[in-house]
């Protein structure tokens, strides 16, 4: 069974060599190690494997020189090394659509862990892109490398996108608005065009109330969607003014759509309707079904004016105008 020990040793010539020989005569075999800090001392974290317990283990640790000793359980899936770990999590935030609070958690064991000889409570307070903050605790302390990482790692990953050029205003040559598929780029963008939405608006495309502010962690899953959705925006000049997800649910595939007030009436809704219905096309569904609020009209008249033949199904609140493809 794996362990994790984190211990303070000092920093001095042969201690690990103590160290190894405490384990070797006490059973335990060190299958993976990492320095986390310097100075006159120096925190160590070790990975060893032997049939002991925790207790027992802390104390071949506290009588080979540590001090500050806390002992986990970690299971076989967190013994790879730092480097490859957090590489392998940058991978998961940006190209599997992962929460990246919910990563760091994963990477700094914040979990409740069968802890040995650990002392206090620690706070990890780390400053994303825009300025706001994400704070992460646990019970074991967290050494200068973990920190640097974890906002290492929160900067990359907020930052992907951010340098990538949006499309020049629209000017006399392309006075319209045009859709695409959403980048990561667009996150800000949708947040900010639910900000500029109305209430009305945002009912009748997520039939329930939206009483909070749209989150960074909202607006990313609006761009990238899971389970094989795929996100589409229009874009005039430098705004966002329309949004729609494509997704397969079960063997249907749907499309949900958001114009802002202000665009409402001027064609966009049909720009985003007839795009859907080619995305759809393009994963071979034979039909896409556009789902809204009950009372919202201005979804079908898009529909309509998109050129297709739709049937329309009411369910509870809501209403479903299929086409086919």
């Amino acid at each position: 069974m794996p362990w994790r020990v984190r211990t303070t040793l000092e920093n001095r010539p042969g201690i690990l060599a103590e160290v190894a020989h405490a384990c070797g005569r006490a059973g335990l075999n060190i299958v993976a190690m990492q320095v986390l800090g310097s100075g006159e001392q120096v925190t160590d974290e070790f990975v060893v494997d032997g049939d002991a317990d925790e207790l027992s283990i802390a104390r071949v640790f506290r009588e080979a020189g540590g001090a500050g000793i806390a002992v986990t359980r970690i299971d076989d899936g967190r013994v790879a090394d730092a480097p490859t770990r957090y590489l392998e999590a940058v991978h998961q935030v940006l190209e599997e659509g992962r929460d990246v609070e919910e990563v760091l958690q994963e990477l700094l064991a914040t979990e409740p862990p069968d802890v040995v000889d650990y002392a206090g409570h620690d706070v990890l307070d780390l400053v994303r892109r825009g300025g706001t903050t994400l704070r992460i605790s646990r019970a074991v302390p967290f050494t200068p490398a973990e920190r640097s990482r974890a906002q290492a790692l929160l900067s990359l990953v907020s930052d992907a996108g951010a340098d990538l050029p949006l499309l020049a205003p629209s000017d006399a040559a392309h006075p319209f608005p045009m859709v695409r598929r959403a980048t990561l780029s667009d996150i800000d963008a949708v947040a900010a065009l639910h900000g500029r939405c109305s209430v009305a608006t945002l009912y009748a495309r997520y039939q329930t109330p939206l009483r909070m502010p749209m989150t960074t962690r909202m607006a990313r899953r609006l761009v990238v969607p899971d389970h094989g959705g795929v996100a589409l925006v229009v874009q005039a000049g430098l705004d966002v003014v329309g949004h729609a997800v494509v997704e397969p649910q079960q063997d249907v595939w749907t499309a949900q759509l958001l114009v802002e007030d202000d665009w409402q009436g001027r064609g966009v809704g049909a720009m985003l309707v007839r795009q859907a219905a080619e995305t759809a096309r393009e994963q071979d569904a034979r039909s896409l079904t556009f789902i809204s609020a009950d009372s919202n009209d201005r979804l079908l008249r898009a529909v309509g004016a998109a050129g297709f033949i739709a049937r329309v199904e009411r369910h509870d609140d809501q209403i479903h105008i299929s086409v086919p493809l």
